[in-house]
């Protein structure tokens, strides 16, 4: 097991450390834009961003509202690449052209300067300038592009076909807050908790004591969450490749201990806290639940879920730290990550929050299969193994680079 887990490691550190090492080629961009225009300034903020994650693009701007020259370069341009609109922001890299900035164009802009960073470019804007342009038969960028959206393109039913390409930071949060959610450590805590609380005659007490868990536990998580992010920023800003290295390791290694824990653990699912820590645990429920002072009870509880969420945390600490990985590789800084954060812990806890509801509504506690336990492990386990890989092996897949 230890030898598997020094390959995997040793594996990404030589494969991101020699893909980023390769000699890189100059990258020209050209932004066309007007002064007060709001789309524009959205523009410039993500092209500085830019400059910091590559250091081997140049940015030529063209002011074209109040400059009359620049105007008249932009138009020709724009006739020679056949863009139609007359809109600003207009940026060209190579004879590639895009109209306006949306998340969309910059993720496009990110990918143009990733491929050009490899591939040589032609200087379009300079080559219509002289008179020298003339329009290439096949663009390499496009035809790559075309490749992907039909490799990545999946037909689901009723929902109908989904670029992966399109899918956005947001989405990605909420996927993997809701399969970390499905824990198999945390969950059987609230399910006896719920057990315990169905039996007692006070409504209202019940509702206070389960809330508070919940409560409590989401606010735990949110702090753990924000504890990770603020190691993977300081990593980011100390170097951008060994924050890669990192989230390529902790995916692959969650990946083969969450599998392993899928082919080896009983029923239960959960490998981290066995029959003879749950006593413990067990039995303060069960004070707690039974304190006569109601605000005893409820203190009780709520230290009761901060200490379960901290023990519980080792079954799948693998992608909280992945999680927070992707916001630092997106340059999603704190405290713009607090709201990716926030809603990561309101996907995490969806499911338990159903539970719990369902069980207070009709007085029974639900079943929760042992199958769907052990294959929790087995789905986070998978997420895991794709995302390590595609930080190894495709890591644009993973930069989402909206606002």
């Amino acid at each position: 097991m230890k030898k598997l887990l020094y390959v995997l490691i040793l594996f990404s550190f030589l494969f991101i450390n020699t893909v980023s090492v390769n000699a890189k080629e100059k990258v020209t961009i050209y932004f066309f834009h007007g002064r007060g225009c709001p789309h524009c300034a959205e523009e410039e903020k993500f092209l500085d961003n830019l400059k910091t994650k590559y250091d081997n693009i140049v940015i030529k701007d063209y002011e074209v509202w109040y400059n009359d020259e620049n105007k008249k370069l932009m138009d020709k341009v724009k006739k020679e690449l056949k863009t139609e609109s007359s809109g600003v922001p207009f940026t060209v890299i190579s004879d590639v052209g895009t109209i306006g900035y949306t998340d969309s164009i910059g993720r496009k802009l990110d990918r143009l300067v990733d491929f050009y960073s490899t591939e040589k470019s032609i200087d379009a804007v300079k080559l219509i300038e002289e008179g020298k342009y003339k329009p290439a038969e096949k663009n390499k960028f496009k035809e790559k592009e075309k490749e992907e959206d039909e490799a990545t393109t999946f037909n689901f039913p009723f929902i109908g076909k989904v670029k992966a390409r399109n899918l956005s930071l947001i989405s990605a949060t909420i996927a993997i807050g809701l399969v970390d959610g499905f824990n198999p450590c945390a969950m059987w805590v609230l399910i006896f908790l719920i057990s315990i609380l169905v039996t007692m005659k006070d409504r209202k007490k019940m509702w206070w004591l389960g809330g508070t868990f919940l409560l409590t536990s989401a606010i735990c998580y949110f702090l753990i969450l924000l504890f990770w992010s603020g190691i993977t920023e300081a990593l980011n800003g100390f170097n951008p490749l060994y924050l890669k290295l990192i989230i390529a390791v902790v995916a692959l290694i969650g990946a083969v201990i969450n599998i392993r824990a899928f082919i080896i653990s009983d029923d239960s699912g959960c490998v981290v806290v066995d029959d003879k820590k749950r006593k413990p645990i067990i039995q303060k429920i069960k004070k707690y639940t039974t304190e006569k002072s109601f605000k005893a009870g409820i203190i009780g509880i709520a230290l009761l879920a901060l200490s379960v969420n901290l023990i519980e945390l080792a079954c799948s600490a693998g992608l909280p730290a992945m999680f927070t990985g992707l916001l630092g590789i997106n340059d999603i800084a704190i405290p713009k990550s607090l709201w990716y954060i926030f809603v990561y812990t309101l996907a995490f806890m969806l499911d338990d929050v159903i539970i719990f509801i369902i069980a207070m509504k009709t007085m029974k506690v639900a079943a929760i299969s042992s199958k769907y336990n052990k294959y929790s492990h087995l789905v986070g386990g998978l997420i895991m193994l794709i995302i390590g890989l595609l930080v190894i092996f495709k890591p644009e897949w993973l930069m989402f680079t909206f606002s």
